[in-house]
């Protein structure tokens, strides 16, 4: 249906008339309208029974003092069901401008472009777009959007991910700054946000099977065994397990005192870990992955010399040069498990945002 352009105009502080007469009902003699004002309080308004002179034009109306007219005399306007529903739908539109617009002073014009009362002017789309995206519609809208405009429900899609991402980035940035976060917390927050390792992680894209999986000695989720964090998987087309090990941030990277002249110790905490890593990654390799039941859980992920991850500390600990040194040394030489900082992760997220908000500058403009 083509738009309906509706105009505003002020009559007093904090009130306006809309200009159009809505037509509820209309016959060759007769046609009844509604005329709204709206002010802070909600719409009012008129009914109004014009008559028609010979020529099919609408007659002046001439008030009618009900002070002057008998007792038992009166008015009564009959309105047709389509009338009612009309009158109801008008009401609506009306009070979703009001909601949207507020009362405002001068002369105004806006577009109602459906039938179920969305008004889209240019002050108000992008709140409008916004609302859509974070309600909880149902598949149906994204049906609609996908068949009536492939394109735009692709943007749409890709425009809400990358606003959650952007939540989640403030979240990360927040999470750092307190250091009283035990490891399931992280533990918790990588599992909902498995984004941050994908593209960390050399664009191989990572997938949780399991919380807190046991490598040996019982099933995959069973209660003995060799215990880590998670248990991942590359993407593409073949998958292969990939064993992450979460510390926390505060976790020292380096021993407290040099070693020797230049020389700084890997911590006990951080070479433990890599010790677990390493030693979960062979149990799983030999003997959890080999169980039927495992198999079974998962299904075509394959399990080659897994690869391990490390996430643990803060590059802000190392505060000169022959710190940075000796960490670096250590896990370049470090074949297996990859050991990364919560910094590192952290602007590597920030990278993955800003990347896909360049991509989405490239696109045709949403109304954002």
């Amino acid at each position: 249906m083509e738009n309906e352009i509706i105009t505003t105009s002020s009559i007093g502080r904090e009130f306006i008339e809309i200009n159009q007469e809505f037509v509820l009902n209309e016959t060759p003699r007769t046609k009844t309208v509604f005329k709204a004002e709206m002010h802070p309080g909600g719409v009012r308004g008129w009914l109004i029974r014009y008559r028609k002179d010979a020529k099919g034009n609408c007659e002046e109306i001439i008030p009618l003092n009900f002070n002057q007219i008998h007792t038992n005399d009166g008015v009564k306007i009959e309105l047709p069901t389509d009338a009612v529903n009309t009158l109801y739908r008008k009401i609506e539109e009306l009070n979703r401008l009001l909601e949207e617009q507020g009362i405002q002073y001068g002369d105004h014009a806006f577009s109602i472009i459906d039938a179920n009362a969305l008004i889209i002017t240019d002050q108000n789309k992008a709140t409008i777009i916004r609302k859509l995206l974070e309600d909880n519609h149902g598949e149906e809208v994204w049906s609609q959007f996908a068949q009536s405009n492939p394109g735009i429900a692709t943007r749409l899609a890709n425009a809400k991910l990358q606003s959650d991402r952007i939540a989640v980035l403030g979240r990360f940035e927040v999470m750092l700054g307190d250091d009283s976060l035990p490891e399931n917390s992280w533990q918790d927050f990588f599992e909902e946000n498995t984004w941050i390792f994908g593209y960390g992680l050399r664009y191989q894209i990572l997938r949780v099977i399991q919380n807190q999986p046991n490598y040996g000695g019982s099933d995959v989720s069973g209660s003995r065994g060799q215990r880590g964090d998670y248990l991942a998987s590359t993407e593409g087309d073949m998958r292969f397990t990939c064993l992450v090990e979460i510390k926390k941030p505060s976790t020292q990277l380096l021993q407290n005192s040099e070693y020797r002249n230049g020389v700084w110790g890997i911590s006990s905490e951080l070479s433990g870990a890599v010790s677990q890593v390493q030693i979960n990654c062979a149990k799983w390799e030999i003997e959890g992955s080999r169980l039927d039941q495992n198999r079974d859980r998962m299904g075509s992920i394959n399990t080659v010399m897994p690869r391990g991850i490390v996430v643990v500390g803060s590059t802000g600990q190392l505060d000169n040069r022959d710190k940075i040194n000796s960490f670096e040394r250590y896990r370049r030489e470090m074949h297996n498990p990859e050991i990364l900082t919560y910094d590192e992760l952290y602007d590597r997220a920030k990278f993955i945002v800003k990347e896909d908000e360049g991509k989405r500058e490239t696109e045709d403009d949403l109304p954002f």
